[in-house]
């Protein structure tokens, strides 16, 4: 009962990214540090997909389990941080976004990182035929809680459709943009089609985790290997709650009030 899977959530691998993205942005040396840390304490990699069949067969978690995840698909992916993975035999799940697949990271323009080149279709089939877990993760990156309902099962199911018809295989794993869900777009995953979804939460999974609600804890620029050792020891962090914290909830309503006078404020 007591046995915790670490799901660590990456974004970037680069040594020169620009200064408002930096925070998300670990250097290529310190990502191959921690996974060297991984394997010096004895972790065994394992896919979203393979612990969510852990949590849903209640077959025992193997100790010192780990989960390596990529959010967005930027194509330093491929350059900087799958080699470092595929040489030391621990596997990846990537949530791409579909809408910019080739293209920048538009999304980010408000934090001067708008033009952070994506993975474009060659290289993400190569990757999936390498072995990398692929995963939707919307088509244009929004606040799927915070805009309308019709809009947010489009971004879900949209991206899922575009991910298989570009890797021409199943995707059954989504993980909601910036971590944002309600019952609501929760709801809407599952009847996408998908099996599980991926959180964010700061906290470390465990065999009785929500699925569709996956804890991941986001490794930042100045994570050290001292301090993701403690991570993944529980030190440093929390096994995840069952129920969404009080703060969440009302960072929801001061997102969605910030949003609401956004849209006001277009159609003045």
């Amino acid at each position: 009962m007591n046995a915790v899977i670490p799901i660590l959530l990456y974004h970037s691998v680069q040594d020169d990214t620009p200064v408002g993205f930096s925070p998300w942005a670990v250097t290529c040396k310190l990502f191959a540090d921690h996974m060297d840390a991984l394997l010096r304490l004895g972790y065994t990699g394992l896919s979203v997909g393979e612990v969510v069949n852990l949590i849903r067969s209640g077959a025992e978690v193997p100790p010192r389990s780990v989960a390596v995840t990529f959010d967005d698909g930027f194509a330093d992916f491929a350059s900087n941080a799958w080699p470092v993975l595929k040489h030391r035999g621990l596997p990846a799940t990537l949530y791409v976004t579909t809408g910019v697949v080739g293209g920048r990271s538009e999304w980010l323009g408000s934090v001067g990182a708008g033009e952070l080149p994506m993975l474009d279709g060659p290289a993400i089939r190569e990757l999936a035929r390498d072995g990398v877990e692929m995963g939707a993760h919307s088509v244009t990156h929004p606040q799927l809680d915070c805009i309308g309902r019709e809009a947010a099962s489009r971004e879900i199911a949209g991206s899922k459709k575009a991910l298989e018809e570009l890797i021409e295989r199943p995707v059954d794993t989504f993980a909601y943009p910036h971590g944002y869900h309600d019952k609501v777009v929760r709801q809407m995953v599952i009847e996408a089609g998908y099996s599980s979804a991926a959180a964010v939460r700061n906290a470390l999974s465990h065999p009785q985790d929500d699925p569709f609600a996956l804890a991941r804890y986001t490794v930042m620029a100045d994570c050290s290997v001292e301090h993701l050792e403690a991570v993944l020891a529980g030190t440093a962090v929390k096994r995840a709650r069952p129920q969404e914290r009080w703060r969440t909830h009302v960072w929801r309503q001061v997102r969605r009030f910030r949003a609401s006078k956004t849209r006001r404020g277009s159609h003045a």
